[in-house]
């Protein structure tokens, strides 16, 4: 599901705004974007971020303006004054003009170095945390509303696929006359003057009928459909639930489809595919 969050606040050693995004995903991803400062938190706050979120590809990014105690800045005056002895034995040796420049050696980034106290750092985290924690439960109150959203538009889909299972139930009914009439007038066709074998004629009806009974498919697919109406009002993730229950309606309406004679039912069947097609496509962005 697609989700937005967002928080500030304020720490010893600077502030933070943080943000926290969502779009749609089978499987969870969760990408992090952290100034320098904050990698460190790195797996805490993924951690803290996949306690919350099981689906969807989440981004989160923490923008930090440090005070000045958050870093310190040290220069390696031993490398910078052997760097500044070879470039004058260079000049002297190439007869050139020696002016040396500060920014000489700013570009030399093995000389300046940014040093963290990774214990204040320690003790930051708790500071940090509320923010965080306020960034992702704006996000999940926002997931929480499209859930509601995909919730309502599954149940009416579920509903209209029981009408068409209903229908298709009422109609299986009526399987046996159909295959009297058909196979009596085959038979009135091929031997007009002949009376015909009631009793061998029953058989043959009896035969077709057992073999295109589609009963026991119709009571697991109405099973599947109750499970589903269940799902739906549970407050957990339930995605990848809901998906296996639409792959087994989806094969119990198929075995429908191949057994069943009747062109109203074959309608039918064509209906609750379309049907359980477009609820597995929303099923995917369900959590």
């Amino acid at each position: 599901m697609t989700g937005f969050g967002y928080a500030e606040g304020e720490g010893a050693l600077g502030a933070y705004r943080v943000y926290v995004k969502s779009v749609n995903h089978r499987f969870l991803e969760v990408a992090l974007r952290l100034p320098r400062e904050l990698v460190l938190w790195e797996e805490k706050i993924s951690t803290l971020v996949r306690q919350h979120v099981s689906r969807g590809k989440v981004e989160l990014r923490v923008d930090f303006e440090p005070r000045d105690e958050a870093s310190m800045v040290e220069v390696n005056i031993p490398l910078a004054q052997a760097y500044l002895a070879a470039l004058r034995k260079l000049s002297e040796t190439l007869a050139l003009p020696f002016e040396p420049k500060v920014e000489w050696f700013l570009e030399l980034g093995d000389l300046v170095e940014l040093k963290q106290d990774t214990g204040v750092w320690v003790e930051e985290w708790d500071r940090f945390l509320p923010t965080l924690e306020k960034a992702l439960q704006a996000f999940l109150a926002h997931r929480k509303q499209e859930g509601e959203r995909l919730r309502e538009d599954l149940e009416r889909r579920l509903a209209e696929a029981e009408e068409k299972v209903l229908a298709i139930e009422d109609k299986s009914n009526a399987v046996r006359d159909y295959y009297y009439e058909k196979l009596l007038r085959r038979v009135q066709e091929v031997v007009p003057q002949e009376k015909v074998d009631q009793q061998l004629l029953l058989q043959e009806v009896l035969f077709y009928v057992t073999r295109s009974d589609i009963h026991e498919e119709i009571v697991r697919l109405k099973a599947h459909m109750e499970r589903a109406k269940s799902l739906l009002h549970q407050d957990r993730p339930l995605g990848r639930e809901l998906e296996f229950l639409l792959q087994e309606m989806h094969r119990e309406i198929n075995t429908i489809g191949s057994k069943s004679p009747c062109a109203e039912i074959s309608s039918l069947v064509v209906d609750v595919k379309a049907i359980l097609e477009r609820m597995w496509e929303q099923v995917h962005n369900v959590e």
